[in-house]
Order: structure tokens, then C-alpha cells, then sequence
């Protein structure tokens, strides 16, 4: 049986392209302004569960408890006093005020908003006769003197110094939990609504003054005179472009815009501001908002990498019309990924702004590709447009499409990580790739087969002063096809491989910085972060074990004592700054019941004794439900480096370990293990501290997700690259010589990151996966110049020599003028855009490496030329 030949496929699609070249360009248009039309429309699209491995145990047991315990996706403000302490009156009727706009904020759990004003905040003293408690700050309350008072010695008694006041007692916290999906509508929260309500919040105390949008007149339901929007930042630039919306009183009503000229702007001062003062805010909806504020600054930066990879095309083609036709089909092809994307029901999630850049790289490199095919064939070749275009269609479209389907597979396999905002990003690539299909073989083709040189013979002049100036660098570079040039470099690429394997062994999963690594270490948010860990013991990072067990296992000695020791541990365990337990909590108590002496502060053995320890402690403190059976540990660490995580992982599950062999090990008995069992006929262990809720425990999750999943992507990756390149070369030397690089370079990339602290994580998977995808899209395009050369009948040297005439120009082209463009990243606010442009820069270069220098090494170590011209030979025959 016959094998189809690239011919084959040619001859079916070319006729498709070129037959009636007018009426399928009409159609691509159509498509691409109804596309565009969708695109216009997409919505920023952030969730908290999309960040989440929802099927990973930990986010299982988070699901679980959510309910009773509460979820991970908090927002917390902080009010704090500039030079005095929170018993102020006019401190406390702020905190008061910020209370209340957090309890209304819409999309807020109003049963879990936390301050000194909310009712669930109490004290509890021994007075005579027991105990006596109530509201920290009295529902009574009048800012007097005396009442003022009263509350400084509640909040002393009510143990929350350090939690919901800070430790010198300067502030004090307001926290909220936000719900995913409203409640009644079902609909998704818009998280940038309630990042700019949260700044409201802060401007209306910080900012002396207030700008102010009147309606000069009549638009749609408001009517002339009507102030529409209250801004507490001076309008400036194109941000007041942005300002001009006029405000929901609930996130479900529609937005809408205000014309400029329909408005005049007047500033007043703020009669709420209180220079005393500040307010820190976090938690995800604040970073998300963030996050789109910088939308305006990477898009600029996205501009100006367009712009200069522009500037470097026309110096390349030597033609204002070239240059811009490569540039013209990447965009596009973004503009089919967006609108694609909306169809499939996705809006595009802050987090992954930097996937349609690397569309648009891929796009660029395969156009450059085409452009630079089709100006050899017009100026040396002699050919018409339309001649050009049909032979560097016979000569790329295979390869090009090949190379492309590689990187949509490629980019498809990221989605076997069960998580959906990597997912998402999954499904945003593999669409952009086909887009780049599309675009680049279809469109393209099309356009430059009507495209006229003005001057065919000034074009064809500088065509040759191109070629008379790159053959000065492409003879030297052809000794890297001899034995001279091959032996070295393939020596350097062992010991790079070897370094870099080594190195890989401290890439780390997650996060690798002490503040939100989206932002930059000085943005407002991380330094916000920064100063409530410091001023509140709590922190901003927490990890809720939950002890799960028996009904009532409040009152069981053998249950309370296994968590008092798993709290020891955990407080003793780096990173840790606090850790909070109901038996914690119930020896202070136990204590007070016995005039405050420590010696008292430890479990008593009876249930009568156990009870009357833990009855006191509020049911809002969050450290048991109902019945006993789970009981949280609350662990607040000083950061959430991947490493502070896992230690937090390894100690909880050694003690369970350790639980486990203290039940259930051979000749053991009650007097060995210090307390009773859980009953006749048990061996399973008093209690199991199950992992994790909390930010930490959806990091944890993640990581680990990652982690598991990492090595099989890549496989996956290398498989399916395996597979379409035997399938398009059939040969060994093919796959060494092209997947060599590829994996030389993946490797360096990640010893690279663990140089420079960037670790694996949701937002770093994609560029990885660029990385392989640019890398094997110029090995595909470069093997297959050079095979033909091969094949008909000429040596390996002269045969790389072509091939670098032909597309290693091109190459090494697109490559630095994407290292170029991309570096402008470095300069970025949003810290991950300046890692990934850092990641970019070094991804790039190292396939230009392996591209130019380490795959003619690997052909003259496997490719045997005769074996070419026989296998032509015998196609001939056949």
C-alpha cells in the first residue's frame, strides 16, 4: 500500500485556496467581521473557582466545609490610625461606616462580614457566679467617654488583638466573604465592579477631594444635571476615557457609557476624608481589579511590540506592503481567537491577557515565513504574484500546517491539568492556533497572490543585497552541518543538558515570592499586604485543617488532645506565625473558670469537665460546628511560598501518619497511646486532620495539581510531537533533529526559572508550552527545505545552505525581533508581565539556538544523504 504524499494533499487543497481565490476570500472576510463583531463583546470573565483543582481532595474537603467554616475567598480592610489608637469616636464611627458598605457590598456573605461592629464578635469574663459576655462594642453604643472606655477593656477581654485589632491596637479589620455566584440570579460576581467599590471605600477617607460627572444633558434614564459617577482620583489621560460610566446601584444593572462632551467634571472636596487615617485592602477581587487596571498598560505594551516588530519587517522585506501583510494576518487570527472564544461561551480572565500575544507571535513567525518564500520567488525566480503565491504554497503549506496542528495539540494537552482557568487558557490557545491556520494558509496565500511590486526591479535589487549580505553570515553558519562545527556544539549541548537537568531539580511548584506575584513587590496591594501582616498576627495568608471525628468529639480527651498536639506542631513548624484551636482557646478558658491561674490551662480528663471548657467559646469563632465532628485548626503563616506550603502539607500528613501507627500498631494497647480508644471493635484513629480550606489550601491544591500533572503534559506534548513529525518526514534523523532542540531547550527553560525564582504554576504553563510550540514550528519549516535539498541529490552542507537562504533567515529574523519586542515587558507594573517577558526573551533565544546551531549538529550526527537520494529515487520509480 501506497503512503499519501504531500503531493497528494496538495492537489486536493490547493484547488479549495486558489480555484476561486475571490469568492473563498469573501467568505474568510465575512467570517472575520462577524467574528470581530463577537469579539467586540467578550467579557472580562475572572472566578475564584476557576483558580481552583475542584476535584483534588483538599478542595473536596474545602467544598465540604465551606458552609460552616466559611470559603477562601475573602476580602479584608484594614482602617488604621495614623498617630493615635481605635478608641477614638470619630475613628470607631468610620470603622462603623466602612462596616456597613462592606455588609451592603453586593455579592458579600452578610452572615460572614467580621468586625468589632457585628454582633458575632463577643467577650466572654469569670465574674462571680461564671461567666458573663456580649457585644464588644455594645449595641448601645454612643461615643462617650465612658462607653469608649468600656469597649477598650471588651476588646481586651474578647482575645481579638492581633485578629480583628491590630497588635498596638492603631486598627482594626473589617472581613468579608465573597459568594461566587449571586445567590438569587445564580449569576457570576463581577469581580471588577467590586475591586472599584472597595477603592470608593478608600477614597472616600484618603482622598481630600472628589471628582464629580454631571450631565450637562439628557442621556438615556438619567436626565441633565445628574451626577453619574463620584471618583476619588484625579481623571487623567486616556484613564478619564475609562471613568465615564455611570454607576450601578447593584452589580446586575447594565453598564452604561457617557459621551465625554456630554459631561463636565467638578471637583470639590471630600467631605468624608479623614487625614488621620488609612485604609489597606486584599484578598482575590481586589487583585483582579488590579489586574485590570494594568489591562490599559499591557495593552500598550502590546502595541509597542507591534510597532517595532513592524519597523523590524520592512527592514526585512524592504517593502512598506510585505511588512505589514504578516502583521495584518496575526491580528487577525487574534480577532478570530476572541471570537471564537465568545461563541464557546468564555470571556477572557485577566490572568490570561498574555495567551492571544503568543497567538500573535506564532502568527507573525509563520507569515514572516511566507512573506519571505514568496519575495525569493518573485525576485530571484522571476514568477508573478500569482505564480509566487502557488509555489510557496506547494512548498510551506504542509509543513506550515503541520507545525501549526503540533501547537494546537500541544497547547490542547495543558487542559489535562483539572483546573479550569488552565483549561480555559487551553481551549484560548488551541482556538487562536486555528485561527493562525486560517489566516496564515489560507488568507494570506490569497492576498499575495494579487499583491504588485511597483518597482520589480528595485525590489529585486534589494532582494539581492539581502541575499549577498546573508550568505556572508549563512556560509559560516554552515560548519555547524561538519564535523568541525558539530562535535563542539553537540558537546555544549550535553553539558547544558546535564546542567540543566541538574538545576531542574530546585524548579519549584507555585508561588515563589512573599507577596501577590501578579503585582510588582512596591504596587499598592502587596505593600497593603505587607504592613496587615505586620500589624496583625494573623496575617493575610491562612490554612484551615479540619480535625474530622466522632459526634461530640469536643468532649472526648483522646479527640481534644490529638488537635492540642497537631496545634503544638503546627505552631512550631517554619513559616507558622499563629495557630488557633478550640482546646487552645478552651484551656484560657478552663483557666478563667479558676481565677486565671496557667496552671489550669490544660485538658481535664472527664466529658463533664471537657464540656464546661468549651460552652463559653462563641459559635462564631468558627472552631466547630453543630455537632462536634470537625473542628478547623487555624493556621496563619507569614507567607505563601510553595515552600511554606508544603511544610504545612508534610507536617499535617506525618501526623496523621503518626496517629495512625499509634492506633493501629501491632501490640499496642491504651496504657502505650495515654488515652482511651474510640470504641469496641476500633483501630481507626481519634480523629484525621484533613486538608486544607483557605487560600493556602487552594494553593496547596493547586500545586500539587500542577506537580502531578506536569510531567504528563509533557509527554503528552513530545508524544503527539513524535507522531506528526514521523508521519511528515518518516525517518529517525528527523525526530532527533527536531525534537533534540526541543527538549534542550524545555529543560534549559526550566533551570532557568528556578535560576531567577519564577515557579510553575497556571500562569507560566502556557508560555512553556510556547516555547516547544515556536521551537518546533522553525525546526519543521527548516527540515523541510533541507530534505528537499536533499533529496535531490545534493550534500548535507549545501543543503543546509539552502535551507538557510530559504527559512533560517526567516527564523533568526522573527526570533530577534520577538526578543525585542517582548523585552519592552521588562518595564511592565504588573510583575508577571515582566516575568513572562523575561521567560519569553530567554524561550526565544534558546530556539534560536537550537534552531540555527544545534539541529545541523544532530543532522550531521544522524542524517546519511544516500539514503535520501534512494528514497527519492524510489519514489520516482513508483
Amino acid at each position: 500500500m501506497r503512503w499519501p504524499t504531500q503531493e497528494d494533499a496538495l492537489r486536493l487543497i490547493i484547488p479549495l485556496v486558489y480555484a476561486r481565490r475571490a469568492l473563498t476570500f469573501g467568505v474568510l472576510v465575512v467570517l472575520t467581521l462577524w467574528l470581530g463583531w463577537h469579539a467586540l463583546n467578550i467579557q472580562a470573565d475572572a472566578g475564584f473557582e476557576k483558580q481552583i483543582p475542584l476535584e483534588h481532595p483538599y478542595m473536596q474537603t474545602f467544598k465540604e466545609y465551606e458552609k460552616a467554616f466559611g470559603g477562601a475567598n475573602l476580602i479584608s480592610v484594614a482602617l488604621m490610625h495614623r498617630d493615635g489608637d481605635i478608641y477614638d469616636a470619630d475613628y470607631l464611627a468610620t470603622l462603623q461606616r466602612v462596616t456597613d458598605e462592606i455588609f451592603f457590598l453586593p455579592g458579600v456573605d452578610r452572615s460572614r462580614v467580621t468586625s468589632l461592629f457585628t454582633p458575632g464578635v463577643r467577650y466572654i469574663e469569670v465574674v462571680e457566679g461564671g461567666f458573663e459576655g456580649g457585644d464588644v462594642v455594645p449595641r448601645n453604643y454612643r461615643p462617650t467617654p465612658e462607653m469608649l472606655e468600656q469597649v477598650r477593656r471588651n476588646v481586651a477581654k474578647a482575645g481579638i488583638i492581633g485578629r480583628l485589632v491590630s497588635a498596638d491596637q492603631s486598627g482594626a479589620m473589617v472581613v468579608g466573604e465573597l459568594l461566587e455566584r449571586d445567590p438569587t440570579t445564580g449569576e457570576r460576581l463581577d469581580y471588577q465592579w467590586v475591586a472599584e467599590e472597595l477603592e470608593k471605600i478608600r477614597g472616600r477617607i484618603e482622598s481630600p477631594h472628589r471628582w464629580q460627572y454631571v450631565l450637562t444633558e439628557d442621556h438615556g434614564p438619567y436626565q441633565a444635571g445628574r451626577v453619574i459617577a463620584t471618583r476619588y482620583r484625579e481623571p487623567a489621560g486616556l484613564k478619564a476615557l475609562a471613568d465615564v460610566i455611570a454607576e450601578r446601584e447593584t452589580v446586575h444593572e447594565p453598564v452604561v457609557a457617557v459621551p465625554l462632551d456630554k459631561l463636565r467634571v467638578e471637583r470639590s472636596d471630600n467631605p468624608l476624608h479623614d487625614p488621620a487615617l488609612r485604609v489597606h485592602i486584599i484578598g482575590f477581587a481586589k487583585i483582579i481589579g488590579d489586574v485590570t487596571d494594568a489591562t490599559l498598560e499591557v495593552v500598550g505594551f502590546f502595541a509597542l511590540a507591534l510597532l517595532m516588530t513592524w519597523a523590524l519587517l520592512w527592514a526585512f522585506c524592504g517593502s512598506f506592503r510585505l511588512s505589514t501583510l504578516p502583521l495584518l494576518a496575526a491580528i487577525v487570527a487574534v480577532i478570530w481567537e476572541f471570537g471564537l472564544l465568545r461563541l464557546a461561551g468564555f470571556g477572557l480572565d485577566p490572568f490570561a491577557i498574555l495567551v492571544p500575544f503568543l497567538i500573535l507571535s506564532i502568527g507573525v513567525s509563520h507569515g514572516v515565513q511566507y512573506i519571505n518564500a514568496w519575495g525569493n520567488e518573485v525576485a530571484e525566480n522571476g514568477r508573478d504574484s500569482l505564480e509566487a503565491s502557488l509555489e510557496t504554497f506547494r512548498r510551506l503549506a504542509i509543513p506550515g500546517t503541520v507545525a501549526i496542528i503540533t501547537d494546537v495539540i500541544g497547547f490542547a494537552t495543558i487542559a489535562l491539568i483539572q483546573i479550569d482557568i488552565v483549561q480555559e487558557m487551553a481551549v484560548n490557545a488551541a482556538l487562536g492556533m486555528a485561527a493562525v491556520i486560517v489566516t496564515n494558509k489560507m488568507m494570506l496565500p490569497i492576498v499575495l497572490s494579487w499583491v504588485r511590486v511597483p518597482d520589480i526591479e528595485k525590489f529585486r535589487r534589494r532582494q539581492a543585497q539581502r541575499v549577498a549580505l546573508g550568505d556572508r553570515i549563512w556560509t559560516r553558519l554552515v560548519v555547524f552541518a561538519t564535523r568541525r562545527g558539530a562535535v563542539p556544539t553537540l558537546l555544549v549541548s550535553a553539558l547544558l543538558l546535564a546542567g540543566a537537568s541538574w538545576k531542574y531539580q530546585d524548579l519549584k511548584i507555585g508561588d515563589l515570592q512573599a507577596g501577590v506575584p501578579e503585582l510588582r513587590p512596591d504596587s499598592r496591594y502587596n505593600r497593603d499586604a505587607l504592613t496587615i501582616g505586620h500589624q496583625f498576627h494573623i496575617g493575610v495568608d491562612l490554612m484551615r485543617v479540619v480535625a474530622e471525628t466522632h459526634e461530640y468529639g469536643c468532649v472526648d480527651h483522646e479527640v481534644m488532645e490529638a488537635i492540642d498536639r497537631y496545634t503544638w506542631h503546627i505552631l512550631n513548624t517554619e513559616g507558622v506565625q499563629s495557630a488557633v484551636s478550640l482546646p487552645v482557646i478552651g484551656k484560657f478558658v478552663r483557666a478563667g473558670w479558676n481565677e486565671g491561674n496557667p496552671k489550669f490551662q490544660t485538658l481535664p480528663q472527664g466529658e463533664g469537665a471537657l464540656a464546661q471548657m468549651v460552652k463559653p467559646i462563641p459559635s462564631s469563632m468558627g472552631l466547630a460546628n453543630p455537632d462536634c465532628s470537625a473542628m478547623p485548626v487555624l493556621i496563619f503563616t507569614e507567607d505563601h511560598r510553595a515552600e511554606t506550603i508544603q511544610r504545612l502539607v508534610d507536617t499535617t500528613q506525618a501526623f496523621n501518619a503518626e496517629l495512625e501507627t499509634r492506633d493501629r500498631g501491632p501490640g499496642t494497647d491504651d496504657a502505650e497511646l495515654g488515652t482511651g480508644d474510640r470504641g469496641p471493635g476500633t483501630d481507626e484513629p481519634p480523629v484525621h486532620f484533613a486538608l486544607a480550606s483557605g487560600n493556602l489550601g487552594v494553593m496547596a491544591a493547586t500545586n500539587e495539581e500542577i506537580a502531578a500533572r506536569e510531567i504528563e503534559v509533557v509527554l503528552w506534548v513530545y508524544a503527539v510531537l513524535f507522531v506528526f513529525i514521523f508521519l511528515s518526514f518518516r525517518s529517525a534523523s528527523s525526530i532527533v533533529s527536531i525534537m533534540g532542540p526541543l527538549a534542550l531547550c524545555s529543560m534549559l527553560t526550566y533551570a532557568f526559572m528556578a535560576s531567577v525564582d519564577i515557579g510553575m504554576k497556571s500562569a507560566t504553563l502556557p508560555v512553556v508550552a510556547l516555547g516547544v510550540g515556536i521551537g518546533v514550528d522553525d525546526g519543521i519549516y527548516l527540515w523541510s527545505v533541507l530534505t528537499a535539498y536533499l533529496r535531490a541529490g545534493n550534500d548535507l552542507q549545501s543543503s543546509w545552505l539552502q535551507a538557510l537562504r530559504h527559512t533560517g533567515k526567516a527564523v533568526i529574523f522573527t526570533s530577534l525581533a520577538l526578543i525585542l519586542s517582548v523585552s519592552t515587558w521588562l518595564m511592565s507594573g504588573l510583575q508577571f508581565q515582566a516575568d513572562m517577558g523575561l521567560l519569553l526573551v530567554f524561550m526565544f533565544s534558546s530556539n534560536l539556538f537550537g534552531a540555527v546551531l544545534l539541529l545541523p549538529a544532530l543532522a550531521w550526527l544522524t542524517v546519511r544523504p544516500a539514503n535520501y537520494h534512494r528514497a527519492d529515487a524510489a519514489a520516482a520509480a513508483q
